[in-house]
């Protein structure tokens, strides 16, 4: 049984060494195929559930994946950026991520009260950070 840490850890390199290089192409390619998140991208259909944050709200949108693909590179091809390495229950729309990232370049050093309401927030969707 491993233990929490070693759980951490085999999850980063995951992460770190497959996922997150494996991420590159498809979002070069998102990223193109949108005009730089400009413009809307129609997905194709997909079958495998996943509840995902997208602007402006969450939704739960079926996606299907196999062995040779896994899921955050099917959902990053949809636009969504996946919450975990293997089978994800969330994701989150790069609008979203767009929208957070230049949230946080102009936040106060405290962020304490938007941390807070953020998990205040996931919480009551029934999600643990």
């Amino acid at each position: 049984c491993l233990s929490g840490s070693q759980k951490h850890e085999n999850q980063w390199w995951q992460w770190s060494q497959d996922i997150i290089p494996a991420l590159l192409k498809p979002y070069m390619c998102y990223l193109e195929a949108s005009q730089s998140l400009c413009m809307a991208v129609d997905p194709p259909v997909i079958h495998q559930c996943c509840t995902c944050t997208v602007y402006p709200g969450l939704e739960d949108i079926e996606i299907s994946y196999c062995a040779c693909t896994p899921a955050p590179i099917c959902l990053m091809g949809h636009g969504l950026y996946a919450s975990s390495p293997v089978v994800p229950t969330l994701a989150v729309d790069l609008h979203v991520l767009e929208f957070v990232k230049k949230l946080f370049v102009w936040l106060t050093p405290n962020t304490t009260a938007w941390c807070e309401a953020l998990e205040s927030f996931l919480d009551g969707q029934g999600y643990r950070l």
